[in-house]
């Protein structure tokens, strides 16, 4: 796995971007679950970072889990056969090493001993059990895709529901050797091992939780550096050292204290306080700390973009979807409402990511003036649109997360598209993130913005979003040519680097520029203050956010 931008290297105090959330003292609701004793064990160890961020945690279960709070969460409390160093490299976790066979098909994992928090031994039947739950259609899990895309064997008709799940190309010969079997050669296979769809998971807890299991800290269990000892929805979430992780010794703080708090001006105040220890900054509060010791900046791989819905009877019409395109002045999105770094995005597939085979970034050899800001265009698109669609007014509705910062983005957009698209009017609906989610999933909406960050460094993590019947195409989009070109980068032209990065460009262009499915809005970038105190703490582009095994909290 190529090593991540060397731009991260130097936030490596930088914490939590998609954190959960911990209830303050004020918060604490009256049915908290969990007693104190065992936090306060866990204090006498050390110190507990404490986490500040604008979102509830959406699930602790590693097949349900679609965004990067979840991921960055369950990754604390689990490991996978390998993780990332501070520099992206792939290290040891639960595997020790591993051998391939010549033809790059077979590969052989040797464990650890580990255990999980229960004192039960972590075995390669863990691996097996939680990959073909991945794929199994009883799951319908989300990102069974990935399996797919990783090329484990038989892995696409398990989850089309044409085989039984022991069928997938992963066995375990003994309690501590795995072997996958891939039926294609995956360049990037290894690099998905320390993603979270492919952590184990112990088959009689989570046989014995039934539809419990991720549910409470009760429902969890860990094998990594810590576990989950408090969580209470809506208020945060609270995360303990695990006395059972086999590098115990190497973990230096009590824990993770997250809190969800949706006022930045709130969090702001309780850092300044020394009540937090990492707050996420928005716009207005960057200029107030930007000469601050502890202000931090952090580029990401995040993109956000507006989701438009092909089924919508607005949105069905191609030229209603360029219309919205081309009608947002995203600059000022970023300058005004974000002001932390972050960068217009005229594509999907972020600056950064993955490095054709001319040794050069995606974007530079790429198309980079999809949907610019322009009002001319925009209003002939959508004067094309309101004949096609027989109209001459209409009134549409924007789904958005209820952070403050996605809020005001939403207000901006809804004045931008009111002003520059005549006859149009639109409506905003604020949910709670988990919420959003779920309508988008079923695709009842008609523009959602949203977001995604890569699972592993190639353009496919975002390109195969929008194949047809993917769970994750949240705009219902459905063009055979698109599936072609996506399909066969990772198939037929596994094998040809420069013919399948041809075909990804092409996939993007045919997205953006010809179907319009989507409407870029920014790379994400973040400003934070980050206590000057803590130090160890590993930022990601690629899967896991952020990774806090390493942390340290001065005296």
């Amino acid at each position: 796995m190529r090593k991540l931008l060397s731009l991260l290297l130097i936030v490596m105090l930088t914490v939590g971007l998609f954190a959960g959330c911990a209830k303050t003292e004020e918060q604490t609701p009256a049915d908290s679950t969990n007693g104190t004793e065992a936090n306060t064990a866990a204090a006498a160890e050390g110190k507990t970072l404490r986490i500040a961020v604008d979102v509830d945690l959406p699930s602790m279960d590693q097949d349900v889990a679609t965004d990067g709070l979840s991921f960055e969460a369950i990754a604390a409390t689990i490991e996978g056969l390998y993780s990332l160093d501070a520099a992206g490299n792939l290290i040891p976790a639960i595997a020790t090493d591993y051998e391939v066979s010549e033809d790059g098909l077979t590969y052989t994992f040797h464990l650890r001993d580990a255990n999980w928090s229960n004192g039960t031994p972590v075995t390669a039947n863990d691996f097996v059990f939680s990959w073909r739950r991945l794929v199994d259609p009883a799951m319908a899990s989300e990102y069974s895709f990935i399996a797919e895309v990783a090329g484990v064997a038989n892995a696409a008709a398990i989850t089309a529901g044409e085989k039984p799940t022991t069928e997938l190309g992963v066995q375990a010969t003994d309690d501590k050797t795995l072997v996958v079997t891939l039926d294609r050669t995956v360049p990037y296979f290894l690099s998905l091992t320390a993603f979270v769809t492919f952590f184990p998971l112990n088959e009689a807890f989570v046989t014995e939780k039934g539809a419990d299991y991720a549910l409470s800290p009760e429902a969890l269990l860990s094998n990594g550096p810590f576990k989950m000892v408090e969580w209470n929805k809506g208020y945060g979430f609270k995360l303990e050292k695990n006395a059972t992780y086999y590098d115990a010794d190497a973990v230096k703080i009590a824990g993770l204290d997250y809190r969800v708090m949706k006022d930045p001006q709130t969090s702001a105040l309780q850092f300044d306080a020394n009540e937090l220890d990492v707050v996420k900054l928005t716009a207005e509060l960057v200029d107030n700390y930007k000469d601050n010791a502890a202000f931090a900046n952090i580029e990401a791989s995040y993109v956000w973009y507006m989701s438009l819905n092909n089924d919508d009877p607005i949105f069905s019409n191609v030229n209603a979807r360029k219309a919205l395109q081309h009608a947002v002045n995203k600059d000022n999105i970023v300058a005004n409402i974000l002001n932390d770094g972050s960068t217009v995005a005229n594509f999907i597939v972020p600056t950064g990511l993955a490095t054709g085979p001319d040794g050069k970034d995606f974007r530079e050899t790429s198309k980079n003036d999809y949907a610019l800001y322009d009002v001319a265009e925009a209003q002939k698109y959508w004067e094309t649109a309101k004949q096609e669609l027989g109209i001459t007014e209409t009134t549409i509705e924007i789904l958005f997360d209820d952070a403050e910062t996605v809020k005001k983005m939403a207000e901006f957009i809804q004045a931008e598209l009111e002003t520059n698209l005549p006859g149009l009017t639109v409506s905003l609906k604020a949910q709670p993130k988990k919420n959003r989610l779920e309508l988008m999933r079923e695709h009842d909406f008609q523009v959602g913005i949203t977001r995604w960050g890569p699972d592993y460094a190639d353009p496919l993590t975002y390109l195969e979003l929008f194949l047809t019947g993917s769970s994750s195409n949240t705009p219902n989009y459905a063009n055979a040519t698109y599936d072609e070109l996506v399909k066969s980068s990772s198939t037929t032209l596994s094998a040809d680097a420069e013919g399948r990065w041809a075909a990804m460009k092409e996939a993007e262009d045919l997205l953006l520029a010809d179907d319009a499915v989507i409407a870029p809005l920014y790379q994400a970038g973040y400003s934070y203050l980050i206590n000057t105190k803590v130090t160890g703490i590993e930022p990601h582009a690629i899967g896991t956010p952020f990774i806090y095994k390493n942390v340290s909290i001065a005296e």
